[in-house]
């Protein structure tokens, strides 16, 4: 701990000189940045013998580093100040009046910027501004470190509140010509589909006989499908990982040709939440083309951005894509398509700050039908999503959130349980059928055998992966702990 701690006070010994010079006269923020570290190296010592742990300051003085080297002491005055907040334990006013627990109030930061930053993404905001500080933040989450995420929190908070200062720039569409890469064909034998460490697997109905499919990691791969006649796989990404859904792409990988290529690549967001195929090749997905407004004034508009996401189709080369809803209030995600490939079901978010709420509905696959299957509630509290219709076709599965119930508590965006549900398509027989504690999430119906996500810390021995249940949620059995989301394998017939 005395390595730890004399190395961090030569740190910012040195970062002070660099703001140094005898022969020039000093700016206001050199005197500023000169004050706070002298703040810093008085104040250091006794928080580390009040019990700070010096490693929690790596990530910020590792950013302060490269800030003070590079000249931008704006910017190494903001880590400074954030740096003074952990070691002063400061806290604002608002948050010391009230009852809230330090992990309470994360919480509650966390879900306002997940709501915020997607309007703020959709106005025109740059998301590589804030993507270096989520990497600090997701390094502190998954650490359990809360007080020390808080004020990261509010950094981010203040951004995604301020109106975006210049249009985001877009650049023009990629090539869609293909690539060859090195791929493998998918086994007779091969149930599931499924993927893990930005690689693509599948593996048998018990969990068995794995066999990748992908060899080039760096893609943060969400949801991944095979093509009825098992030649293809079709995936979306998050290109930017700290920027999550807004940063969705697809990308279709042809096992025979062996080669990938982009899809859509000229869409702002495609894919987020779910791909999926029909028999005949398409493949359906929620996406949004460009934001009607690039710089977003009033409610009005920025609604409007929200609602810009909308279900699409297109065949596996590119080629007649086809808008299937076309919404002025409501955002539609996680798409999926019968087993037939005549209708299709996916969630829709009634945008309506502070009164939005979410929806299950079902289509016919051209777009022409839609039917509201089930209200749900307000995003992260009682909201519903994934929705998968049965295989005849007359019901439909879907997860909805059980606030209830608590799982991985160090962690405001994974830590709120979700249950399945089955409702017939007139709203009418709601029945849950998982039991009520874990994250039971992206169901797929084949047969009488659901497969779904589970996830939960709830137990001695926690558990992250790949679950099958009977429809009726009798017969659960857990086939891969390793394993993210999954999904049935078409049989080729």
């Amino acid at each position: 701990m005395f390595r730890l701690v004399t190395s961090f006070l030569a740190v910012v010994g040195v970062l002070a000189a660099l703001t140094y010079s005898a022969s020039m006269p000093q700016s206001d923020v050199q005197r500023r940045v000169q004050d706070k570290v002298k703040q810093v190296e008085a104040t250091f010592p006794k928080w580390v013998q009040a019990g700070g742990n010096p490693r929690t300051l790596e990530p910020l003085t590792q950013e302060l580093d490269g800030h003070m080297k590079a000249g931008r002491l704006a910017e190494g005055e903001r880590i400074l100040d954030q740096i003074l907040a952990i070691l002063r334990n400061e806290k604002p006013a608002s948050a010391a009046a009230s009852n809230e627990t330090v992990v309470e109030r994360v919480q509650r930061k966390a879900k306002e910027f997940d709501s915020k930053a997607p309007l703020w993404v959709a106005g025109g905001g740059d998301p590589n501004r804030i993507r270096p500080i989520a990497e600090r933040l997701d390094v502190q989450l998954k650490a359990g470190r809360p007080a020390e995420a808080e004020p990261i929190l509010d950094e981010l908070l203040a951004i995604v509140n301020e109106a975006p200062s210049a249009p985001r720039a877009t650049g023009g569409p990629v090539s869609l010509a293909p690539k060859p890469v090195r791929l493998s064909r998918i086994p007779d034998s091969a149930k599931i589909v499924f993927h893990a460490n930005e690689l693509i697997y599948v593996m048998d109905a018990t969990g068995g006989n794995i066999t990748q499919i992908t060899f080039d990691r760096g893609r943060h791969f969400e949801h991944v499908a095979v093509s009825h006649d098992r030649r293809r796989i079709v995936a979306n990404y998050f290109a930017n990982p700290a920027q999550g859904h807004q940063s969705s792409k697809m990308v279709l990988f042809d096992l025979e040709a062996g080669t990938e290529q982009a899809l859509v690549p000229q869409f702002r967001m495609a894919g987020n939440g779910g791909v999926d195929w029909d028999p005949a090749g398409n493949i359906y997905f929620a996406g949004v083309e460009r934001s009607p407004f690039e710089r977003p004034s009033g409610r009005e508009q920025f609604i409007a951005n929200a609602a810009a996401n909308d279900v699409y189709r297109v065949r596996y080369d590119g080629s007649d894509l086809r808008r299937l809803t076309h919404t002025d209030d409501r955002g539609e995600a996680d798409v999926s398509v019968a087993a037939d490939g005549k209708r299709i079901a996916y969630m829709a978010t009634y945008i309506n700050p502070p009164n939005d709420y979410t929806e299950i509905w079902v289509n016919s696959s051209d777009g022409g039908s839609p039917r509201l299957v089930y209200k749900g509630g307000k995003m992260g509290v009682e909201s519903v999503h994934d929705p998968e219709l049965s295989p005849d076709g007359t019901e439909v599965i879907f997860s909805k959130v059980n606030p209830d119930y608590k799982n991985f508590r160090s962690d405001p965006n994974a830590n709120t349980a979700h249950d399945l549900y089955r409702v017939r398509l007139d709203g009418s027989g709601l029945r849950r059928v998982t039991q009520p504690g874990p994250i039971s999430i992206i169901p797929d119906w084949v047969g009488n055998q659901v497969l779904f996500l589970l996830l939960t810390d709830r137990e001695s021995t926690p558990f992250k992966g790949v679950a099958v249940m009977n429809s009726d949620g009798s017969g659960l059995r857990r086939i891969n702990p390793r394993a993210n989301i999954a999904k049935w394998i078409p049989d080729g017939h």
